[in-house]
């Protein structure tokens, strides 16, 4: 196996790992909001619910910083190295730091989405459906 195959191997993972967060995330708003309580005019949620949606909503947020610190800090990596003139087609090692900060978003987002379906959702429904 070559650098480059673990590298594809996790980028791709990553990827992939993204999309069900969000798509996670997104199905537990509607879940929420599915289960609402009271009526049109006055809707209501239940206190388990709502911390779901504030677990949810964060994680949401840090989907978000992910991609935008991302894009920004690796828009002035490329900035700084086009002013150091660095042709387009010589290779280079980046710094391993650039990636700390969405790495860490990454996990961040996942674990807070993994806590509001493992704390709230599923104990929510259980109690719903079972009890």
């Amino acid at each position: 196996m070559k650098t480059g195959d673990a590298k594809a191997a996790y980028e791709a993972l990553s990827a992939k790992a993204s999309d069900i967060v969000r798509q996670l995330s997104l199905a537990g708003i509607g879940l929420v909001w599915l289960f609402r309580i009271g009526n049109d005019k006055t809707p209501a949620l239940d206190q388990a619910l709502l911390r779901a949606a504030l677990w949810i909503t964060v994680a949401l947020l840090c989907d978000f910083l992910q991609y935008l610190i991302g894009s920004i800090t690796w828009f002035l990596y490329f900035r700084r190295k086009e002013k150091q003139q660095i042709p387009n087609t010589e290779e280079f090692q980046a710094p391993e730091q650039l990636n700390w900060p969405t790495w860490f978003l990454f996990c961040l987002k996942a674990v807070l989405t993994i806590v509001a379906y493992a704390v709230y959702i599923i104990p929510y429904l259980i109690r719903r459906f079972v009890d």
